[in-house]
């Protein structure tokens, strides 16, 4: 019988090594994709969403404005898009002008990301042609979980 040796050097230890610290690289990698982790680019608008029920109300003394963040933030009034955005909205609320404009009320639903003024600036706009105006509360969800 006849004997075969290797002429080729003992390598096996780098090669190991290598192989290692790929599949630790290949692992870090998978984790970082399952968990979401990796760079997202824009801006993400979640609609509001609760599991909270509001009591039953009169729809024709209450109003809902939606705002959207942006340039110029977009308004949506009982989930119509008002065009025009500012100068849009000033002509929605004198179209719902009253003899007694106190009894309408306004609920402001902006996004979590709206600029404070842009919010001060539409309740200002509401406040000026006598509505009475209110903010929509979100629950912390996770805090009752």
């Amino acid at each position: 019988m006849r004997r075969v040796t290797s002429t080729l050097r003992d390598s096996g230890f780098p090669i190991v090594i290598t192989v290692g610290a790929n599949l630790f690289l290949l692992l870090c990698a998978c984790v970082l994709f399952s968990n979401h982790l990796t760079p997202g680019y824009g801006v993400r608008v979640r609609p509001a969403a609760t599991h909270f029920v509001m009591g039953s109300y009169d729809r024709s003394n209450m109003r809902i404005i939606t705002v959207m963040p942006g340039n110029e933030p977009r308004f949506y009034v009982d989930s119509r898009e008002v065009p025009g955005g500012y100068r849009g909205l000033e002509q929605v609320l004198k179209s719902w002008e009253r003899p007694n404009p106190s009894q309408l009320t306004v609920i402001l639903n902006p996004d979590e990301v709206v600029p404070h003024g842009v919010l001060q600036h539409l309740i200002d706009m509401v406040l000026s042609h006598g509505f009475t105006c209110t903010l929509t509360g979100r629950p912390d969800l996770d805090a009752h979980e």
